[in-house]
């Protein structure tokens, strides 16, 4: 009989040495616990949350107003806001040289139409954008407020549609029934009270038929103006009618737009 040999039991013991441990990194619920875990999932998806609807409403904004000639845009602060709408207080819209302000504008995503503005400036005016490039407008705008430096006052009501063939063109087709009512101050000396009447584009040609007002000096009307859509002021028009109001006295004039606002 054989002794046992130490040295040959210790080869055959299965039981690991110290030294042969794997030491495992405490994971995310060990390192912050349980509350600060959801503390953190929260706030990264809260980041990534946040800035997916900067980018994407900064992507709204230039498909949408982008294609106007040099155009540029601010806003004071932003209001209700989410992945399918946004509000924007005091807006400010620069094309070339004239500045347009909306003091609450909304922006409102849809599947029928794709994109819905809202202007608030005093009265509301609602841009429905379709996915076949119509613009269809409903409602009104406090003239004043919207083009601060032209030098008009009064509430403009329209309604009607204008389309375009590309976007990266000015519209070449519309037609806005159009009222003011109450006093209109298109520039100074020059005022109507209850105007309305039927505007109709082609091209850069508007044609403004019939035109009819109630004072100071009743007016039936027909205007035409050829826009210059890079600038503005430099649109000529010419207008020619009856004074209804002074024993049907007729009367026509012409122009270039900025001459009127001093420009």
């Amino acid at each position: 009989m054989t002794s046992p040999n130490p040295a040959q039991d210790a080869l055959r013991d299965p039981t690991p040495r110290d030294a042969d441990k794997t030491v495992s990194k405490p994971g995310l619920l060990r390192r912050f616990g349980p509350v600060g875990t959801i503390f953190l999932i929260g706030l990264l998806i809260g980041v990534l949350f946040f800035l997916s609807r900067e980018l994407l409403w900064s992507q709204v904004l230039r498909h949408t107003l982008g294609h106007l000639p040099n155009a540029s845009w601010s806003w004071q602060a932003v209001g209700d806001r989410g992945l399918t709408h946004i509000t924007y207080q005091h807006f400010e819209l620069h094309v070339n040289q004239n500045r347009f302000f909306v003091p609450k504008l909304t922006i409102q995503l849809g599947t029928t139409r794709p994109v819905t503005m809202t202007a608030v400036t005093g009265p509301t005016l609602v841009a429905d954008l379709s996915w076949d490039k119509e613009l269809r407008l409903s409602g009104g705008v406090d003239l004043q407020r919207l083009m601060p430096e032209q030098r008009v006052q009064g509430t403009l009501e329209t309604d009607g549609f204008v389309r375009w063939q590309t976007w990266d063109q000015p519209p070449h087709q519309g037609e806005l029934d159009i009222q003011a009512p109450g006093l209109l101050v298109l520039a100074p000396g020059i005022m109507t009270i209850n105007l309305r009447g039927q505007a109709t584009l082609e091209g850069n040609h508007l044609r403004l038929t019939p035109l009819q007002a109630d004072g100071p000096v009743g007016v039936t009307a027909d205007a035409e103006g050829f826009l210059d859509w890079n600038r503005l002021e430099n649109t000529t028009y010419s207008i020619s009618g009856t004074l209804t109001g002074l024993g049907n006295l007729p009367f026509s004039a012409s122009g270039r737009l900025g001459s009127l606002w001093g420009k």
